[in-house]
Parts: structure tokens; C-alpha cells; sequence
């Protein structure tokens, strides 16, 4: 027993390190991969942008699928508490310069995504919280835009 003892000291601070080393991974590559979202979403709405009045409609319609499965994974990803403000700086700006070009484009394809037939619940439910995602992702982006472009009241002029 006491061997035991005083091995417990050791085993206890290295489970210890090992736990902080694997919140500080995770911290980090959760940091990262938003930044990553952010710039694989970047180039896709570019594409959009530049292709509308030049491509066919059925490239507009897979580009536009693409930014809708970006904008669903940046919306659900922005949702993780311990996201940094960088990170979610970044997904923010992404994100409502995708809501200004799809609108409610991203809403309309996941809701048609929920009616298909033949899906088990958890998939619907997973769709569900997908959109949920979405709709407070654009309505916070909305409310903050809306609030920067508020001018603010001058102080009345002291005479």
C-alpha cells in the first residue's frame, strides 16, 4: 500500500498535464479550424459573385450548394462557447457577406433538406439544430449591422 502511495503523486500530475495539453489542443484547433471555415467559404462566394451573369445556372446552383453547406458548418461552428474573438470575428465576416448574397437561399435548402422523404429523426433533428444555427447566426449578424450603421446622437452644442 504504500508503494501505491507514493506513486499516486506522480500518476495523479501526469493525468493532470494531460488534461491541460488536451484542452489546449482543442482550444486551439477549434480556433483554427473557424478561420479555416471562414476561408473555404471566402473563395466560393467570390466565385458566386463573379459567375452570376457569366455561368449557366446549374454551376450558379453548385456553387450555391457549396455556400449553403459552408454557411451551415460556420453557423453551427460559431456556437462553440470558448470560441476566441478572432476566430469568431472572422466566421461573423464571412457569414453576412453569405447572407447577403444567398439571403434566405441557405433556410429554404435545409428546410427542402427536412421534407425529403424517407429520413430517420435523428437526421431530421440534426437539421433541425442546423437551421436553428442559422436563423440566430443571421439574425445576430443582422441586429449588429443594423446597430454599426445607427449613427450615434450628437450632444446638443453648448452655447
Amino acid at each position: 500500500m504504500d508503494k501505491i502511495k507514493s506513486l499516486l503523486l506522480p500518476l495523479a500530475l501526469v493525468f493532470a498535464a494531460l488534461a491541460v495539453f488536451e484542452t489546449g489542443a482543442r482550444y486551439g484547433a477549434t480556433n483554427m479550424r473557424a478561420h479555416a471555415i471562414a476561408g473555404e467559404l471566402a473563395f466560393p462566394l467570390n466565385a458566386f459573385v463573379q459567375g452570376q451573369g457569366k455561368l449557366d445556372a446549374v454551376s450558379l446552383g453548385n456553387i450555391a450548394s457549396v455556400i449553403d453547406n459552408g454557411v451551415a458548418a460556420a453557423s453551427m461552428h460559431r456556437q462553440i462557447w470558448y470560441l476566441d474573438k478572432n476566430a469568431k470575428a472572422s466566421l461573423d465576416k464571412v457569414l453576412a457577406f453569405a447572407f447577403t448574397i444567398r439571403g434566405d437561399g441557405v433556410e429554404k435548402r435545409i428546410v427542402a433538406e427536412q421534407e425529403k422523404e424517407g429520413q430517420d429523426s435523428e437526421t431530421k433533428d440534426r437539421l433541425s439544430k442546423v437551421l436553428e444555427a442559422v436563423k440566430s447566426a443571421q439574425a445576430e449578424l443582422v441586429e449588429q449591422a443594423a446597430a454599426s450603421d445607427t449613427p450615434e446622437p450628437e450632444a446638443p452644442a453648448a452655447e
